[in-house]
Parts: C-alpha cells; structure tokens; sequence
C-alpha cells in the first residue's frame, strides 16, 4: 500500500465496510460480483472464515447467521440495481459506489454510470471495474466527498441527461451538520442537471431487526446474537458516530419537515415491487423467503425531488490550501477553505513528513469547514505531541467553532 492510500484510509476508515459488501453479493451469487471480487484481490467471505480459527460452536452460529447479512446486502443492492431499470433514459449516479458491480452492470446496459465514493475507494474499483467492462467510456468513477459540492460537481459538468442519484448506506456515517450539508449539495445539483435522489438508508435501519427475525426464525438468542455481533462491528469499523442525525434518531414526521425544509418533496415507492426473484441463500419457495418479502411490503425507497422555486445555496468557500513548516520541532501550518476526505489528507501528509514535532500551531482563519475527516486529522496530530498544551487553534471562526462543539471535539482541541 502507498503513502497517499494509508493516509486515505487513516482519514476516513469506514472505506472497509465497503469490502464486506461485495464479499456477500458474490456470496449470494451475483457473477458480476465474483469476477470483480477477483480483479479486485479481495478474498471472500469463506477466505475469511476459514482464516478466523473459531470454535465449532461459534461456527455453527457464524454460519446462522450468515443469511441475514447476505440478504441484507445482496436485497440492498439488488432493490436498487431493478429500480434503476424504471428510469431508463436518466444518467445514474451512485453515492456511493463501494466495490460493487453495479458499473458493469450498466456498461453491459448502454447505461451512462458515475460511481461516487472516497478516494481509497475509487482508486482500487475504478481500475478493477475496467478490466471487466473494457474501459466503456460511458462508466466514471471519481472521488468526492458529499459534503464537498464542488468535488461532486466537477464530474458531472457537461452531463446533459436528467440524474438518477442513489443512495444506499451513506447517511449513516454523518453528523446533522454533515447531512445538512450533503442535502444542500445534492439540491444544487439536481437543480442544475434535473431528476431525482432515491434513498433506501431509512427502511433498512428500521426494519433491520424484523428482516434478521424473519431470515432466523424469529429465534430470540439467534437475534440477540445478530444484534450484539452487528453493534460490536460497528463499533470497530470506524471511529465514527453511527446513524447520529435526525434521518435515524428523528419520528417519520420530523424526518419529512427537514426534507422538506431541505428544499424537497418526498415520494415513497414499496420495495417489496422491486425485489429480486429469489435471494442467493434462501431456498425460493421456503418459509423464510416468504417472511422476508412480507417485511418488505412495509418499506419503502424514499425519491427526492427538488421543490419549485428552492432556493440555490451560493458556494462560499475558498479553494483548499495549506502551506506549513517545521522549525525546531514546532509545526506551523496556514490552512484555507474546506477540510474534509478530499482534502485532510494533504495536512496530514505534511505532518507524517515533519521530523521531531513537539509543538503544533495551526491558523485556520480562512477554513471554512470541518468535516469529521478533518477533525480526525487534528486529533491525529494533538494526539502525537506528548505535552498536548503545545496543541494550538489560532483563529477558529464561529462556523469551525460551531461543528467543534456538536461532535465534542471542543473538549479536546480548544
């Protein structure tokens, strides 16, 4: 692995559950997913079990429980992957993309695809992708980060079809000014390019545990156990807050005022109408095929579009810069405008090549926003002083200072 991708992954490390996806889409026996599963170098799944060395009896309970996720990720992508088919004229636009097959798929379409997701993401599924769908010109997959519009723009310039934008498992990792954020951006740019956002984040995390009882039996120790061993996981895939923001901790109807104060209405489409055939792991006609579908007759994708007359936020920020030095163990940096995944990882490269840094002095008058990623730049780097009084903020304004104390971080860096 390279410098640049350690530092991507150490600014923003939820980039690895995007593994876990693909392994069980090839899993349930999506061919797509296994050959890029292959070009991409991942093992899978059984790799990975086998490698555990577990006792037979936790095995025995892995391999119960395994279903669940399968039909989890593989409904996931599969739900989206058929809705798309009702749009066929619009350009789809994944965020994010993962490592999954859905680019071949709309290669092998005549579709136009623009997969979006973090940097350490892109630069492994882009080139694995191609080697499948011989470089189709029509495929793009580009590192952006959503609370970043212009790295989301950028891309998209010149595109003449209306958007078809999906989201599965994003909105998850965001705080409420992050989301707030990622809503304004995706409002920009529908209003440029026209169409619609489609999210199915909501339903899953509401229905999660009627869909494990449903794969399992309704056994009670059974989904106990899935629901200790998902919360564990969670908790050790990324030093991130899960679901904290109004999307899952607000009712349905304070959910739809903050759309709708976002600048969109709000459609529901049924998932059951879009589901797969059969799912990879259940046997077709079983009883817990049937249990499964009846759950999803009560969920439903959630399609955004842009309310007449929303007003365009008008972009602020100043290009991302930072200039620093290193002098007699002091590590002084200038920083301007956004710090966030695209852009934290050049701080952070700057101070892994500083030498013998016992204090740090950080001037961001001129940065007008701090994603979690950046913030957990900082931290890195108050972190690595032994004397953390010698960690200085010179110039925080009322914008930085305000998303230093929702996430808490004041506490620390100020």
């Amino acid at each position: 692995m390279d410098n640049l991708q350690e530092l991507r992954e150490i600014v923003n490390p939820v980039f690895n559950t995007a593994k876990s996806c693909i392994q069980l889409d090839a899993a349930a026996g999506d061919a797509d997913s296994a050959q890029l599963l292959g070009a991409l170098g991942f093992g899978s799944i059984a790799d990975q079990k086998e490698s555990k060395g577990v006792s037979p009896e936790l095995a025995e309970k892995v391999k119960r429980l395994f279903p669940v996720y399968t039909v989890l990720t593989e409904s996931r992508f599969q739900l989206v992957n058929n809705l798309i088919q009702a749009f066929p004229d619009r350009t789809v636009v994944d965020l994010p993309c993962g490592y999954t097959a859905r680019g071949i798929k709309m290669s092998r379409q005549g579709r136009v695809y623009y997969g979006f997701d973090l940097p350490a993401v892109i630069d492994d599924v882009g080139p694995a992708a191609a080697k499948i769908h011989g470089g189709d010109a029509n495929i793009h997959y580009d590192a952006v980060d959503a609370t970043n519009y212009d790295s989301m723009a950028a891309p998209l310039e010149g595109e003449e079809e209306e958007l078809l934008i999906t989201t599965e498992g994003l909105l998850m990792y965001f705080s409420q000014q992050e989301l707030e954020e990622v809503f304004s951006n995706i409002r920009r740019i529908l209003q440029q390019h026209g169409g619609s956002w489609i999210i199915v984040d909501r339903a899953y995390y509401t229905h999660d545990h009627a869909i494990a009882s449903a794969v399992l039996d309704n056994d009670p120790g059974m989904v106990a156990l899935y629901t200790a061993v998902t919360k564990k996981a969670a908790g050790t895939v990324a030093d991130v807050k899960f679901n904290d923001n109004i999307i899952f901790k607000g009712t349905d109807e304070e959910i739809k005022t903050f759309i709708e104060k976002a600048g969109f209405e709000v459609k529901e489409i049924c998932l059951a109408d879009h589901l797969p055939d059969h799912f990879g792991v259940l046997p077709p006609t079983s009883a817990e095929d049937a249990r499964v579908r009846d759950v999803y007759r009560n969920m439903c994708f959630w399609e955004l579009t842009v309310k007449e007359n929303s007003e365009q936020k008008a972009a602020q920020d100043l290009p991302f810069h930072v200039e620093s030095e290193c002098k007699d163990g002091k590590f002084t940096a200038q920083i301007q405008g956004r710090m966030d995944t695209i852009t934290a990882p050049q701080l952070l490269e700057q101070f892994k090549k500083a030498e013998g840094v016992k204090a740090i002095e950080l001037h961001i008058e001129k940065m007008s926003y701090i994603s979690s990623a950046g913030l957990r730049v900082l931290l890195i780097m108050y972190k690595s002083l032994d004397d953390k009084d010698q960690f200085k903020l010179i110039g925080t304004n009322d914008s930085v200072k305000e998303i230093m104390e929702v996430t808490g971080f004041d506490q620390i860096l100020l």
